[in-house]
């Protein structure tokens, strides 16, 4: 059943089936030809996975970044960024990075930090001669950070999938998410100075005054959400449902801009993209099943301490799977087919949950950056209108930053620990 399965999802992703039903076809045939089981079991399966209050966290998430993008908090988030970094040579690839930052404290989500953040400065940058290749590549990584700071989408996917904390996966995601900024930042300027790119004028600090008092009730969603988490007040789920009332009373009766004819199509947007990461959770999970009845997870554990009984270089080895599973598969379906996999085998190397989870998320977050199917990448050259082969040289300096981070967190938990154990005693 095993080779089965394998051979009919490569077949149907190499005809061009979308990932979701490539993956429920392909555990449908499975079942089909081991006539033991009853092919409907795929279907009851779906309906098992998605059967989970903690899910509701989603649709809610992503609302709420459609009420922040449209309600003016973008704008002042990257106005906030402007005053403190725009003045560094470089300024508006740094003002990309900072506001990325700030974004992804508030969405959760990749696609909205990224369209957030590069409908306004990748346009900016091309007019200050920067070049499509690096307005792009600093987009389309910055974007990425979404779901490594909290709150994060994949991260409440992870947590249900493999029983981990979402709590302390916020914590451990904070620290690797404010490092991954600080190195894409790293590149940005080496680039600023190769191509002695332009500084914006340094504001006073009567201006960044300005720009922090009318940004502040868009920062306090980062503290409302973390603090009400972590103090007990609501759980990751109900943070969701605050974001999204918080977002939508800020932007339509705080800011004013965001209008009542705008609420139908956020709200038909969130639908419509909720049903792609429900359905590929669905999916995804019937696939997982199959492997696990066929003790795939037993099976490879075996083969890896097979290869070397070393922490890292298993570990290193388990990144370097993710990674290529990034390069053509959406983060949910990964997570649900993967962490099963790998979790235990990690836990036998003594990794604690937290840095195993970030790790994963650092790993889906680069993946989301990696063509063919990066979404990040795919909206910042939709945005610059550009191809992927005009800015294949700065952005694979950019890929290989994240890389170097991902190495660094793998190292060195600590980075992802610290915070978690802290705080709330988890790691």
């Amino acid at each position: 059943m095993t080779v089965t399965i394998f051979s009919a999802f490569v077949l149907l992703l190499v005809i061009r089936m979308p990932v979701s039903f490539s993956l429920a076809i392909s555990a449908a045939i499975a079942l089909l030809f081991a006539g033991s089981m009853d092919p409907l079991i795929v279907v009851q399966r779906m309906y098992t996975s998605v059967e989970s209050f903690s899910l509701i966290a989603i649709p809610f998430f992503i609302l709420s970044g459609g009420f922040m993008e449209s309600g003016g908090i973008s704008r002042r988030l990257i106005s906030f960024s402007s005053s403190l970094v725009g003045h560094i040579r470089g300024g508006l690839s740094m003002i990309s990075i900072v506001a990325a930052m700030f974004f992804a404290g508030i969405s959760g989500s990749t696609a909205a930090d990224t369209a957030a953040i590069g409908s306004v400065l990748i346009p900016a940058m091309e007019k200050k001669g920067y070049g499509k290749d690096l307005a792009t590549s600093v987009v389309g990584t910055a974007g990425a950070i979404g779901i490594i700071i909290p709150p994060s989408i994949p991260m409440i996917i992870l947590g249900i999938t493999g029983s981990i904390s979402i709590g302390g996966l916020f914590l451990g995601g904070v620290f690797p998410g404010i490092l991954m900024g600080l190195a894409l930042m790293v590149t940005s300027g080496i680039f600023a100075r190769k191509r002695n790119l332009p500084a914006e004028p340094k504001a006073t600090w009567g201006e960044r005054w300005h720009a922090f008092t009318d940004s502040i009730l868009a920062l306090m969603t980062m503290v409302i959400i973390m603090g009400g988490i972590l103090s007990g007040v609501f759980t990751a789920t109900e943070a969701s449902v605050v974001a999204a009332f918080y977002s939508f009373v800020v932007g339509r009766f705080v800011y004013g801009e965001l209008k009542w004819k705008d609420i139908p199509s956020i709200m038909v947007k969130t639908g419509i993209t909720t049903g792609v990461v429900v359905l590929c959770i669905a999916t995804a999970s019937s696939f997982g099943w199959i492997l696990a009845a066929e003790q795939i997870p037993d099976k490879i554990a075996k083969a890896v301490f097979a290869l070397s009984d070393n922490r890292l270089v298993i570990l290193f080895l388990m990144n370097a799977l993710m990674l290529f599973m990034g390069t053509f598969l959406d983060i949910s379906p990964i997570i649900i087919i993967l962490v099963p996999i790998l979790f235990p085998i990690a836990r036998q190397l003594g990794v604690t949950p937290i840095h195993f989870g970030i790790m994963t998320i650092v790993n889906m977050a680069i993946g989301q950056c990696t063509p063919p199917v990066g979404i990040s990448l795919f909206v910042a050259t939709g945005i610059a209108k550009a191809k992927l082969g005009e800015i294949l040289g700065a952005y694979s300096k950019y890929l290989l930053t994240m890389v170097v981070v991902l190495a660094l967190i793998t190292v060195f938990p600590q980075i992802i620990t610290f915070l978690p154990q802290l705080v709330m005693g988890l790691r």
